[in-house]
């Protein structure tokens, strides 16, 4: 499929800027995919360091407070006092006790609960009247964990606070009163609300697929979702049990941070696939700016490629139009570039060659009526010589009428053979046989009962045209060359009109002599006998030259031997040349 120029070079364009944003969208993209990555991982450390200075914090207030309980004097001696007979006095002492756990739990809102055991087993909290469920609250399983440990937080556990369970994680402190090293140890459990911890992370679990914290033992203190998955929690442990701060697998990245107290580690797992969909955006945000760049791109070229294809649209158009035959075909081209100076050399051009074929149609028309003009001009001279050889034989005769019919005769020919234009050159079929009549008067004069001539014409050649003054000169050389010269008391001349295969066909066949010798080329002229054999060859040779220069290269001139022992001349050219 042929592509027009303009289409070539709108589509190279598009296609260079398609091919240059494209590339350089890729590595834009490849770069900044590497950097937007680091950049998210780089906000998620922090985000999660964040969260470690928090949780910090709230352990660095429990841990104080536990302290500050533990140093607490007066606290000590009350819980150290052995319990009293003096239900009142007990009552009071537990009651002092109370208040100054109230005391230090207000100090923090996220503590719901103070509980001292001393080793006794009586239990001291900042409520009265729960004697009874920390009885059953101390042999949880949560706390028979921790029993051994010096310190450290449980798991989450239920806490039964103000007529109802809330969620808590405990603090448990192993200690002894100060200045006893080697008494029994007491237990003091500061109880924690479970939704401090959820309040610190629900600032930064929508950055995370998911969050986990483990305490210093690994138990599962914290996770932002309900169940961790089976491969996401062995591909978290293994992050925290690898020693570095992140792991990274095909759809993951976990990142650790372990820079709270008492051992506690925090774990972050990022989706690879909600990570890239930052990175997504920016890729889509560059599509637009690539699809935007095109367009723009071609909307500033298009005015400028039509500018430069129009005028060569407009040559290949008259070109196309000279090359039809146009020759009046005039391009105007007003860009004030090259492609002007290409369209004024084409209209110099297109002039030069028309003044040029004008040129040589005149020099051939010239040429063609110099020819047929020489041409006609050998007839004539030929034809009257032998008529006037005639003339004087009839003058010496004393024939004078007979003369005078011969003259007739003569005048009424050169009549019709010096017409000039198209006439001079072919005539109807009827004109050739009236000429050749008078021609054969004239003959039958100078050769009394020497021939006879016989004309078969098919029906309604009569009146197309066919080359003037080409029978006379066949007929007399069958007369003069043919049955003269034969042996024969009376000879006969055939004349014949015909079509065949869209042919206009002319023969002139005589029975005299023949050929002087064997036959050569039929299409060409055989070897011409040896007297008069100069007339003879400039009347064939006159007629073969203005068969082709009137009719073309398909009208030929065949000379054969004829049937009856002769000689047969016959011409052919196109029919449709010939009317």
């Amino acid at each position: 499929m042929r592509m027009k120029i303009r289409t070539k070079i709108i589509a190279s364009t598009a296609l260079v800027v398609s091919v240059s944003l494209l590339l350089s969208g890729f590595f834009i993209y490849d770069y900044a995919k590497g950097i937007i990555r680091d950049q998210s991982i780089k906000d998620s450390r922090t985000k999660l360091a964040q969260v470690s200075f928090q949780l910090k914090k709230i352990q660095e207030q429990v841990m104080k407070t536990a302290e500050y309980i533990v140093s607490d004097e007066e606290i000590a001696a009350l819980v150290s006092q052995p319990a009293s007979p003096d239900i009142e006095k007990d009552y009071f002492r537990k009651q002092a006790v109370q208040e100054k756990l109230q005391r230090f739990a207000a100090l923090n809102n996220f503590i719901l609960n103070i509980l001292l055991v001393p080793p006794g087993g009586e239990t001291y909290s900042n409520y009265s009247g729960y004697e009874d469920y920390f009885a059953d609250y101390l042999m949880q399983d949560w706390f028979l964990k921790m029993k051994d440990s010096r310190s450290g937080y449980s798991e989450p556990h239920p806490f039964f606070y103000i007529g109802g369970n809330r969620q808590a994680f405990s603090y448990v402190l192993k200690y002894r009163p100060i200045g006893d090293q080697t008494g029994p140890y007491s237990y003091l459990i500061l109880d924690v609300a479970y939704s401090e911890l959820d309040n610190v992370f629900r600032q930064s679990e929508r950055d995370f697929e998911q969050m986990a914290l483990y305490t210093g033992s690994g138990a599962l203190l914290f996770s932002s979702a309900p169940a961790l998955g089976r491969d996401d929690a062995a591909f978290l442990k293994q992050a925290l049990d690898s020693g570095t701060d992140f792991q990274e697998d095909a759809e993951r990245i976990a990142l650790t941070d372990e820079a709270m107290n008492q051992g506690w580690k925090q774990a972050a797992l990022i989706s690879k696939k909600q990570l890239f969909e930052k990175i997504n955006r920016v890729f889509y945000f560059y599509v637009i700016i690539i699809l935007s760049g095109i367009a723009v791109t071609l909307i500033v070229m298009l005015p400028i490629i039509v500018g430069l294809t129009r005028p060569l649209s407009r040559l290949t158009q008259a070109m196309k139009r000279v090359a039809a035959g146009d020759l009046n075909t005039h391009v105007s081209i007003k860009s004030g570039d090259e492609l002007e100076i290409l369209g004024g050399g084409f209209n110099r051009m297109v002039t030069d060659l028309k003044d040029l074929i004008e040129s040589s149609i005149r020099d051939e028309e010239m040429k063609r009526k110099m020819q047929i003009d020489l041409l006609m001009a050998q007839i004539n001279p030929h034809f009257v010589y032998n008529t006037l050889n005639t003339l004087i034989y009839l003058a010496h005769a004393g024939r004078n009428a007979q003369a005078v019919e011969v003259t007739q005769a003569l005048i009424g020919i050169l009549q019709d053979t010096v017409k000039t234009g198209e006439g001079a050159v072919r005539a109807p079929l009827a004109e050739e046989k009236k000429i050749v009549d008078k021609y054969a008067l004239i003959q039958q004069t100078r050769y009394p009962g020497r021939f006879k001539l016989r004309w078969e014409l098919e029906d309604g050649l009569l009146d197309k045209p066919v080359l003037r003054m080409a029978l006379q000169p066949l007929v007399e050389n069958a007369i003069v060359h043919g049955i003269v010269p034969s042996e024969r008391e009376q000879g006969e001349i055939a004349v014949r009109a015909y079509r065949e295969s869209g042919d206009f066909v002319l023969e002139v066949e005589d029975d005299g002599r023949g050929f002087a010798r064997s036959e050569a080329d039929p299409v060409r002229s055989p070897a011409l006998p040896e007297v008069h054999e100069r007339t003879r060859g400039i009347g064939l040779s006159n007629i073969r030259e203005r068969l082709r220069t009137t009719f073309g290269a398909a009208a030929r001139l065949e000379i054969e031997r004829g049937s009856a022992g002769g000689t047969l001349v016959r011409l052919r050219f196109p029919l449709t040349e010939a009317g």
